[in-house]
């Protein structure tokens, strides 16, 4: 599920519309992230075997394919850091994420967690024999304004 392009016709129908006294937000640019770190930070959790460099770069291809910026903390001004507690097995299957620390915005916190949730990520490698990995992963939401 990419929740990456808005709302569907149900939820605009009942969203309620933005306040248009409020600042425009044209012309910004939307960021996850410092780029040289690419919006997030990888930490495994535990002390179990760990997926080599080839599983982490998939995964990082994964979340760069399905990151996004929810347009309701944009159009809020809202940006944080955000992390989250993932449990994968070993077909990718996501068996639960947990939000581990708050950026002090709803809609980031929902949008790091909605990421996840449901989600396939890479299977693991066949040389990693553990039933399921655990790892945190720190979201760096940015909004830049121009």
């Amino acid at each position: 599920m990419n929740l990456s392009f808005g709302p569907t016709e149900r939820q605009a129908e009942s969203a309620p519309q933005p306040n248009r006294s409020a600042p425009s937000h044209q012309g910004q640019g939307l960021l996850l992230g410092p780029v040289t770190r690419g919006g997030f930070d990888f930490a495994p959790v535990g002390r179990g075997r760990q997926p080599g460099p080839d599983w982490r770069n998939a995964l990082s291809a994964w979340i760069e394919a399905h990151k996004y910026y929810p347009q309701e903390a944009a159009l809020n001004g809202e940006d944080g850091t955000v992390v989250v507690r993932v449990v994968v097995d070993r077909s990718g299957a996501v068996e639960s994420v947990q939000l581990e620390s708050r950026s002090g915005s709803q809609w980031l916190d929902l949008a790091a967690q909605a990421l996840f949730r449901g989600a396939h990520l890479p299977p693991f490698p066949p040389d990693m024999s553990d039933a399921d990995f655990t790892f945190d992963l720190t979201m760096h939401y940015i909004l830049i304004r121009r």
